[in-house]
């Protein structure tokens, strides 16, 4: 088999898992451990582990040594139930909560396991749905899982407070989660229950949520601040609407049929300054100048009605008797 054909053979392979292949998928494509080891000595994979190897096309991000670990378990990205779940301090470092450095890889299996290689560890339990999650084709424990795995494993309390720091600031589990996950661990740090190490932890690692921040970690919080802070909305919203009609009530200039249901409305009965808005005359009669009070009455039209006659006001607008 020619090289270019061999190494087409594990890009398929290697497609789905990060650039990464075992010696046991290579051979399943007709790929032999001697031609992986021509193609590590060309340099055109790289051997990152035992039985594992690194395509050109690899992701080689910090995650890398995890992944090829995994995969050395003999897990396979595709299926909904995998042999191995990244968990303990290896899950926190996929998540990227705080600076615990992982001395092994650890993962959870259903089933007892045992391996030769020292940097792989194993935890037997059964995991269910809800406490297992996919993070780019790598199935790792929930952040609330993972939390309470560190709270209960020794993980010192500074240390852990920088974990929930940044799974309250980076991630979309709710304060309710981490209070469960932390509360069997509670006594053990000297707090009376889970809720009290939580706000313990975040106090400790300096958290200051913002108002987005505190959206995604504590919506009942947040229900709260809105109840308390719902009677100074309204006052607020109160004030903003009065002044704008004030400013409105300014400008409109009142004409005769609106001026009796403004002024009546009038705290104060006062209806002068209204009256004195209206300066025009509906039936066009003439102002005397000199301010002499003209007959209250002038003749009418054909039909022998009277006229409203204009009198001269104090303020000099006149008005309509």
């Amino acid at each position: 088999m020619r090289a270019v054909d061999v190494l087409e053979s594990l890009e398929l392979v290697g497609s789905s898992q990060w650039g990464l292949v075992t010696t046991a998928q290579a051979y399943g494509a007709g790929v032999s451990k001697m031609h992986l080891s021509r193609l590590a000595d060309r340099g055109t994979v790289q051997r990152v582990r035992h039985g594992v190897y690194a395509l050109p096309s690899a992701d080689t991000g910090p995650l890398q040594g995890l992944r090829a670990a995994w995969l050395a378990t003999g897990s396979q990205p595709a299926g909904n139930q995998p042999l191995a779940v990244v968990s303990g301090e290896s899950a926190a470092a996929v998540y990227g909560l705080g600076d615990v450095l992982a001395s092994k890889y650890e993962f959870t299996a259903a089933v007892r396991r045992q391996t030769t290689q020292p940097d792989i560890r194993y935890r037997k339990r059964g995991l269910p749905d809800g406490d297992v999650a996919w993070v780019d084709g790598l199935p790792v424990t929930s952040v609330a899982r993972t939390v309470n795995d560190l709270a209960t494993g020794g993980t010192d309390f500074d240390h852990l407070a920088a974990v929930v720091r940044d799974a309250v600031a980076t991630t979309d589990v709710t304060s309710g989660s981490l209070v469960q996950a932390l509360e069997p661990a509670a006594e053990r740090f000297g707090s009376p229950d889970g809720n009290a190490m939580l706000a313990a932890l975040l106090k400790a690692a300096g958290f200051r949520p913002d108002t987005g921040l505190l959206e995604l970690a504590a919506p009942e919080l947040r229900e709260k601040l809105l109840r308390a802070l719902a009677p100074q909305f309204e006052d607020i919203v109160s004030q903003a609407v009065d002044e704008q009609l004030r400013q409105l009530g300014q400008r409109i200039d009142y004409t005769s049929a609106t001026q009796h249901p403004v002024n009546a409305a009038r705290p104060d009965g006062t209806q002068d300054a209204a009256r004195r808005q209206n300066r025009k005359i509906d039936d066009g009669g003439a102002v005397d100048s000199a301010g002499s009070e003209p007959a209250a009455t002038v003749p009418g039209d054909q039909a022998g009605q009277l006229r409203p006659c204009p009198i001269q006001r104090p303020g000099g607008y006149p008005d309509a008797v």
